[in-house]
């Protein structure tokens, strides 16, 4: 009976012991979390309490990215080939084609001008498309373009930025012109779109909608 009290007697305390044991490797943890934490808000509270370091303005490049956009603008042609600019000046073709507005003359199939011949092909309704073929050896060099009365001032001064834009087709030879003159016309605050062109692709420039989504600015 005694060895049976004693035994139970050991069960118990050990029961109590393991209890105890509990009380304090929860306590500990709990101190070991709240801990933690106090460090990681002391060392958040030292970093806002940091000083800023500014960056001098000087380090700060801003790049523009030339992606095309929607606009309603007019678009001014020019093609860059062989170093020169020429302007593919539209107003000149509707000027040449008022005598056949009246009807009695059939619309001709190409028209010549000083600088550049233009197929014109009519679609349906009042749609059409123009075909520029330069001349041999037309067009500006750009030191003769960007004087004073060169072709790019005399563009610039007659056509507000608000409602033109300039269109570039540039061969494969003239690319860094465009850059050029690209950078000079955005400090004037015009937009500028382009696209590439090789000898013998056609210069074409068409009515409609649909086709001035091909001559946005960038």
């Amino acid at each position: 009976m005694r060895n049976r009290r004693r035994f139970l007697g050991d069960i118990q305390s050990f029961l109590n012991l393991d209890s105890l044991v509990d009380i304090v490797s929860n306590n500990v943890g709990i101190l070991v979390v709240l801990a933690v934490f106090m460090a990681i808000f002391s060392l958040m509270d030292k970093r806002e309490n940091e000083p800023t370091i500014e960056q001098p303005s000087e380090n700060i490049k801003k790049l523009k990215i030339p992606w095309s956009h929607a606009s309603q603008k007019n678009s001014l042609l020019l093609l860059l080939q062989r170093e020169k600019i020429l302007f593919l000046d539209r107003s000149l073709v509707y000027q040449s084609l008022k005598k056949y507005l009246s009807g009695r003359n059939p619309l001709p199939e190409q028209i010549s001008l000083d600088e550049f011949s233009v197929k014109l092909t009519a679609g349906g309704g009042h749609s059409h498309c123009l075909d520029f073929l330069p001349k041999p050896g037309v067009g500006q060099w750009w030191y003769q373009a960007s004087k004073r009365d060169g072709l790019i001032q005399n563009l610039t001064q007659k056509n507000p930025r608000e409602e033109n834009h300039f269109f570039f087709w540039v061969d494969s030879d003239s690319f860094e012109l465009f850059r050029e003159i690209r950078r000079s016309l955005w400090k004037e605050g015009f937009e500028v779109g382009w696209k590439p062109v090789r000898e013998g692709t056609p210069l074409r420039y068409c009515s409609g909608d649909d086709q001035r989504l091909l001559f946005q600015p960038q």
